[in-house]
């Protein structure tokens, strides 16, 4: 593989992994807006941190089957 090609292959990862961030970040903040719904979240209490936790978790396992079934997507 030549340098223009590894340049290439590592700047399309670069840009996977940047698409990957943004859909993990917005999955995230739709779960965690629908669980805390009617919720106080003015303060950051352990519930609230607990939530989002849960949420990226739950987000990131949601986008790495989607990967996994969907290639190409």
């Amino acid at each position: 593989m030549g340098h223009m090609a590894r340049r290439e292959a590592r700047e399309e990862q670069t840009r996977l992994n940047t698409r990957f961030a943004s859909t993990l970040v917005i999955a995230a903040a739709i779960i965690i807006a629908v669980r805390l719904a009617r919720d106080d979240i003015s303060e950051p209490t352990p519930r609230v941190r607990a939530a989002i936790g849960q949420s990226i978790n739950l987000a990131r396992l949601i986008l790495i089957e989607v990967a996994r079934r969907c290639p190409g997507v």
